[in-house]
Formats: C-alpha cells, structure tokens, sequence
C-alpha cells in the first residue's frame, strides 16, 4: 500500500499524472499539466519533507502512509467511520492501517494506537510507532520501526515507514536509503511511487505522462494488451499498449511494449518517445534529457520528442524553458493533438 497527493493519510505525490488512456480529452491533459506547473515546491511540513542538513530533524510526525481508496469521505470524522465500518466487514492488517490512518488524521492518536495494539502484525507494529514518535527524542521509534524491519524486511509498509521516519529524525542519507530499496525493489508499486517521491521532494509526485499523438482507440487496458499481442508487426499497437501502461503506473511494462514497436520499425519516433519517457528516473533526470534531446535535434517537424521535453522539463520546475519548448510545438503543427495540447498547456501555465 502507498499515499497518493490527495490523501490526507499518506505522503503526497503530486497534482499532475492525468491518465492518458485512449479517449482522455487533451483539454483532461492540459488541466492536469497545468496544476503541476503552476504549483510551487512544498514548504517545509510534516507530510512532505524537504532537503535538510542531516542534523535537522522535521518537524510533526511522520504519517501512517495507506492508499486512497476511491469514494471514501474527506472529512477526518466521516473517513474514520467510513474505515472503522470496512474493517469491521473485512477485518486484516490493511483494515487496521486504513483506520488507525484516518484516527491519526482526526487527530486521535490514542485511537489508533488502540486499533493497532490489536494486531500483532509487522506492519501493525510499525504504524504503532509511528504513532509513538517523539520529535524531541525519536530514537526509541526509530529502533522499534528497526526491529520490525529486521523482522519483516521484504514488507514494503515496514520498509517504507521505516525509511519515512528516518527522515524525520534528520537522518536523511540512511532514510534515502531505506526508500531506494523500497523503491527497486518495486519501482512501479504504491509504496515504491511514494518512496521515490519522498527521496525527491522538490520534483512532482509520480513521473512525466506519455501523449499519444493520435486518439487511441478507447480501450481498456486488457483490450489494448489483446491487440497487441494479436498484432505482434503492428507497432502502432504495442505503443497505444504502451502508452496505456504508462498511464496506469506500469512503466516498466511499459518499456517492454515500446521495445517490441521498434522491433518491428526502429524508426518509430514516438515509440522512442515513449520509451524515455517510460524510463524516466528521478536519480538521474540528465539521462532522460540525454535521449530525448537528440531527437528533437533530429526531428524537428515531429511534435512528440519537444512536446514531452517540456513535459520532463516541468518535473524540473522549469517552466519558462518548458514554456519555449511549448511554443515550438504550437507552431509546428498547431491543429494536432499535440499541437492543441500544447496550445492549451500554455494558455494555463
């Protein structure tokens, strides 16, 4: 399990990352993209930690990090009777966590603590000392979530918290540490999104999104994966397989399906598009900005490779530069999907 941007229970991950699924709108796209650029980077607080001197701890406490689950309340007291009745009907480890996190967002810590002191699970027992953690003296949470970790080392709640709370007591290398395991070892799950974003707070929450510069069929996901495996030489297939996997989080995957497009046309410009963009890493931006750069040196009248430079280039805060890029790709073809993209990108931003 993982946060997302708009839980109030877990680690926020960002305002961008509109699902590009086949029929998404490009005005969808826009909206999306344009919330991210306008936003600010985060000021200090205890939800989202910023970079620090190793000796200076943030301040609060580190949360208790589940995922959203959609049509659950917004409001603390609503959330918790929300979650206390799922628990109720499906009792378990995620129930717990779910519950004791919206206790802790209503401010009821005693609450929570009560909720997870009837488990006996690791991942329980993490929580719990969250709930416990003394910003004037984190070291006895910090060597319980230690031992839990010793115990359970492949939970990714465990490691997670773990590696969040570290962080908080201003041991910062150690806790991009814990995260980076958490995130390699499953880079494309809740907990690992969630981690990557934590040991990069100043670039938005999730990846660059990949723009298909036709309309895809509207298909769902398993439709799109039939197609392309009924069609393994047509690759205009494995990119809409592709793009369709980028927009659900599943990047590496991903990687796969723009590997078999340039297995059949090596050429294909927006099957390397979507690979970089598929590839794109948080650690290291500049090997993304390496790939991408030549193609649109080499590709001048093709919008895809300039249009998702400035998409990279916003998940650097650059938006004057993102902006140029923009008005390029506006003015070489301004009636394509792209070109409207674009267009209306920077009508927002």
């Amino acid at each position: 399990m993982a946060s997302s941007s708009e839980s109030r229970t877990g680690v926020p991950r960002g305002r961008l990352m509109a699902l590009l699924i086949g029929g998404v709108i490009a005005a969808a796209v826009v909206v999306g993209l344009a919330a991210l650029a306008t936003q600010e980077p985060a000021q200090p607080q205890a939800s989202k930690p910023v970079n620090r001197a190793v000796s200076n701890p943030l301040p609060g406490q580190p949360t208790i990090v589940v995922p959203p689950i959609a049509g659950a309340p917004t409001t603390p007291a609503k959330l918790v009777a929300w979650a206390d009745a799922r628990r109720q009907a499906t009792p378990g480890i995620e129930a717990d966590l779910r519950l004791a996190a919206a206790q802790v967002a209503a401010g009821d810590i005693a609450g929570a603590q009560a909720t997870l002191r009837g488990s006996s699970e690791p991942g329980a027992t993490s929580a719990l000392a969250l709930t416990q953690y003394d910003a004037a003296d984190p070291a006895k949470a910090i060597a319980a979530l230690a031992a839990v970790v010793a115990a359970a080392p492949n939970d990714p709640f465990v490691q997670f918290s773990y590696g969040e709370a570290l962080l908080w007591s201003g041991q910062r290398a150690a806790g991009e540490k814990a995260l980076r395991s958490v995130r390699d070892a499953a880079p494309d799950s809740f907990y690992g999104v969630a981690a990557d974003d934590l040991v990069h707070p100043a670039m938005p929450g999730g990846y660059p999104p990949f723009v298909l510069a036709e309309n895809a069929p509207s298909s769902s996901l398993a439709v799109l994966k039939q197609k392309a495996a009924a069609a393994p030489n047509d690759a205009q297939a494995q990119v809409n397989y592709g793009a369709a996997l980028v927009a659900a989080g599943q990047r590496s995957t991903a990687v796969d399906a723009f590997d078999a497009a340039l297995a059949v046309d090596p050429g294909l410009v927006e099957a390397k598009v979507g690979k970089i963009i598929a590839s794109y890493a948080k650690d290291n931006p500049a090997g993304s900005f390496g790939q991408m750069g030549p193609l649109v040196r080499d590709n001048p009248s093709d919008p895809s490779p300039r249009l998702h430079l400035a998409l990279m280039l916003l998940w650097l805060r650059d938006t004057d530069t993102a902006r140029a890029e923009l008005r390029q790709v506006a003015a070489v073809d301004p009636k394509s999907r792209l070109g409207q993209v674009a267009k209306q990108l920077l009508a927002t931003i």
